[in-house]
Parts: structure tokens; C-alpha cells; sequence
């Protein structure tokens, strides 16, 4: 919408199709049990720019990244390493227990906000969608195989704050944040293999934007203030 109007306000003033890009740095500190790609992607439904992956639950990973314009969400894929996708130790995964998969991390926006209305957003489960994945085929897959993305609508589970077992506390990370995985059947109850989960963020124009933004508005009330000013010319008889 608010491309839609940066441009109609820049027509009305003679100028040519001006886009409202954005200007916003987006920081992360994110890790995951036991691996994640994190993206940003100006639709829902299209995975992405890869900005940060990491591979160590233990270690927690950091980038600040420049949001190239009109990307509005963060997508991320975690893998839980089973023997289903080659990466477990000795027999595999058993049925419950035992191996959990999670996702956690904090997020900060400057020149822009989140879904939440603030500049910081952790991982919870108000402001962050998750479904459960799987790659094309049938397991065991590669360690290189990723499911195709697809738009998460699904609430995520939460498995307690930052700190609690069997993680303990990640370093930079919020201590109000979450370990996330999709919702789970309780007779199965830890061990999807993949997992994807998406928010959202709003970026705000650049100044330029701003800048013709404000001068439409002057225009149009300009305008407006001309027309309520003409006076009807007596018509003689």
C-alpha cells in the first residue's frame, strides 16, 4: 500500500515512479538444536536471501545484515539431526525423548519494527508461525537435502526460556526468549526432523522516500487550499 501511495504522490508532482525502498540493518543471535538457515524474503511464500546458517547448539551465532527493500520476513529452516537425514550418532533417534530439536534467538531492527511493535523480537509463540517439513523422497536423505519452503501456519511449542535444560543459557541471547519446534504429537513428541518458521518486520522508507512523501502531501493540500479559494463568476443578464 504505502508504494502505492509514494507513487501516486509523486506523479501528482510531476516526477517519475518512485519506489519506497527500505533502510533498515536487521541483527541476529540465534542458534539451534542442531542446525538453522536463517533468510530474508519479501514474500511469505518464497524462502529467500540466506543471511546466517550455523551447525552447533552450543555456540551462538551472530550477523547484522543490510535488508535489501521490500524484505518483510525472516524464514527459517532448522534441522533436528536424526538418522532419518544422516546425521545422528550410532542407532539413531529413538521414538520420544532424548533428542529434541529447538530453535532460539533474538532479533533487532534499526530503522524499522517488528510484528510485536518494537525494535527487539525473540523467538515466542505470539509472534512466530511454524510447521513441521520434510526434503522430496523418502529418508534416509542427504545432509545436503532441504524441504521445499512453504508459507508456516502452524503455533509453535515452546520448551521453556533461555536456560533451561537440557540447553542451559545461550550467550546474546534475550533471556525472555523461547526454544521453538513445530507442535508436536504427543507420542512423538520431539523428533521432526525439519522444521521452518517465519515472522514478520517492517522497514522503514529511506529518507528520499520520506522526503517525497512529505512534499506530495504539501502539494495536494496546496492544491486543495486553490480550489476552496475560486470564486463563482457572476453571469450577466
Amino acid at each position: 500500500m504505502k508504494s502505492y501511495v509514494v507513487a501516486a504522490l509523486s506523479a501528482a508532482l510531476g516526477f517519475g515512479p518512485i519506489a519506497a525502498s527500505h533502510a533498515a540493518t536487521l541483527n541476529m543471535d540465534v542458534t539451534a538444536d542442531n542446525q538453522f538457515d536463517v533468510y530474508v524474503s519479501s514474500s511469505d511464500s518464497v524462502l529467500g536471501t540466506l543471511v546466517l546458517s550455523g551447525n552447533a547448539w552450543g555456540t551462538t551465532y551472530s550477523a547484522s545484515v543490510t535488508v535489501p527493500g521490500g524484505a518483510d520476513f525472516i524464514h527459517v529452516i532448522a534441522i533436528n539431526w536424526t538418522s532419518d537425514n544422516g546425521y545422528s550418532y550410532g542407532s539413531g533417534t529413538p521414538p520420544s525423548g532424548g533428542n529434541p530439536g529447538a530453535f532460539i534467538g533474538t532479533f533487532s531492527i534499526s530503522g524499522g519494527a517488528f510484528s510485536n511493535g518494537a525494535t527487539a523480537l525473540s523467538t515466542d509463540t505470539t509472534h512466530w508461525t511454524a510447521n513441521p517439513a520434510t526434503p522430496a523422497g523418502s529418508p534416509p536423505w542427504s545432509p545436503t537435502d532441504l524441504p521445499g519452503w512453504a508459507a508456516p501456519t502452524g503455533a509453535p511449542v515452546s520448551y521453556g526460556l533461555n536456560g533451561v535444560a537440557p540447553w542451559g543459557d545461550v550467550q546474546s541471547v534475550s533471556s525472555s526468549a523461547q526454544w521453538l519446534w513445530p507442535t508436536q504429537n504427543p507420542d512423538y513428541p520431539y523428533n521432526y526432523d525439519y522444521a521452518e518458521f517465519s515472522t514478520t518486520f517492517i522497514a522503514a522508507p529511506e529518507p528520499a522516500a520520506w522526503m517525497m512523501i512529505s512534499l506530495g502531501f504539501a502539494a495536494l493540500g496546496f492544491a486543495a487550499v486553490r480550489r476552496s479559494g475560486k470564486q463563482a463568476l457572476p453571469i450577466e443578464g
